[in-house]
């Protein structure tokens, strides 16, 4: 993975917290669609660690 994708995964990652932050203020933490987001956004977190993990080794 190069930097673009990293770069595309941090934005995407910052995207998700905005929309989730928007989402609970409107709905709560129990509502259905914060939890998937939420679920989506930790892929794009564990997928962001991955790689910083797997360059660190370098």
């Amino acid at each position: 993975m190069d930097t673009t994708d990293e770069v595309k995964i941090s934005k995407i990652i910052e995207d998700l917290k905005k929309q989730l932050l928007h989402l609970v203020k409107n709905k709560g933490l129990q509502d259905e669609a914060v939890i998937e987001l939420s679920q989506k956004l930790d892929k794009y977190i564990v997928l962001a660690q991955r790689n910083m993990k797997k360059y660190s080794r370098r």
